[in-house]
């Protein structure tokens, strides 16, 4: 059993699944079926694209790789900015449980109620990208609870004024993080960059096969193939990450952090913990 378990290991070392991979082998499998027919057509029919067709296919090359560049970084750079804006609320979470933790007079309804609206938060927000169906913007509704919350402490006479300076920037960082994640989700790459480089990617996939039939034969499909399972790779990966907060094996593990920011609150404002740390 252990031999089996470390070689799958080493494969996955070296040969790591691709989240998109069905979709891209099918791709693939449709292009190296379009180079063989292509191949055929060369040799048994005489069907061959004109010589100037090889400059203008170097030209498309050029044009596509960099459209190809930008469509990529566009794509990384929104998911890098979701996944810290979901690394900000993990630790403004943290903050505010465990610097709400540290004042003696809080109210012990306020702590369950604190202990539960912060998770909460991350789990509403969560399922609001992910387009949870329903018109009450669940997250703002929770953040009004919380904050409704600390001033009804206060008024009570239980936190002081320092107290929720100290807890604001943490409160309102929640709400900055929503509207951050809802940027993101609501303004994707611009359609017309998206169109441009599938229809470069269609011409030169349609055009290599033939180019290269003469020179190649057989070997063309491949070859053909082969160029085919990076271009399209990069594309559906970009395509898979520039919405960072779906379910995709590339998209963000917004339930993790979900259960993270669960655990760091649970941790802070646990009755017992407390007690144990003397607070």
């Amino acid at each position: 059993m252990g031999e089996p378990r470390s070689f799958r290991r080493w494969l996955r070392a070296v040969w790591p699944p691709l989240p998109v991979w069905r979709r891209l082998d099918l791709a693939v499998a449709a292009v190296a079926g379009y180079t063989a027919l292509a191949v055929l057509g060369e040799r048994y029919v005489g069907e061959h694209l004109p010589d100037w067709s090889s400059a203008s296919a170097v030209l498309n090359a050029i044009v596509l790789g960099v459209l190809l560049g930008f469509r990529n970084r566009e794509a990384y750079d929104r998911w890098w900015e979701a996944r810290k804006l979901w690394g900000q609320l993990i630790n403004d979470s943290r903050s505010l449980c465990t610097k709400l933790a540290a004042r003696a007079g809080l109210s012990e309804e306020a702590r369950a109620e604190v202990r539960q609206l912060v998770p909460a938060f991350a789990v509403a927000l969560k399922d609001r990208l992910r387009g949870a169906p329903g018109p009450v913007h669940v997250p703002l509704e929770l953040y009004g609870r919380l904050v409704a919350r600390l001033q009804a402490e206060r008024q009570a006479g239980r936190l002081t004024e320092t107290d929720l300076l100290i807890l604001d920037p943490h409160v309102r960082g929640l709400m900055d993080v929503c509207g951050g994640c809802e940027r993101i989700k609501s303004a994707p790459v611009p359609l017309s960059y998206r169109s441009l480089l599938r229809h470069g990617m269609v011409l030169y996939l349609l055009s290599t096969p033939w180019l290269v039939a003469d020179a190649l034969g057989w070997w063309s499909v491949p070859t053909v193939a082969l160029f085919a399972y990076f271009l399209l790779g990069v594309e559906l990966t970009a395509e898979d990450v520039e919405d960072p907060f779906g379910t995709d094996g590339d998209d963000l593990a917004l339930a993790t952090f979900c259960d993270t920011i669960r655990a760091g609150a649970e941790q802070a404002l646990d009755s017992s913990e407390v007690s144990a740390r003397g607070v």
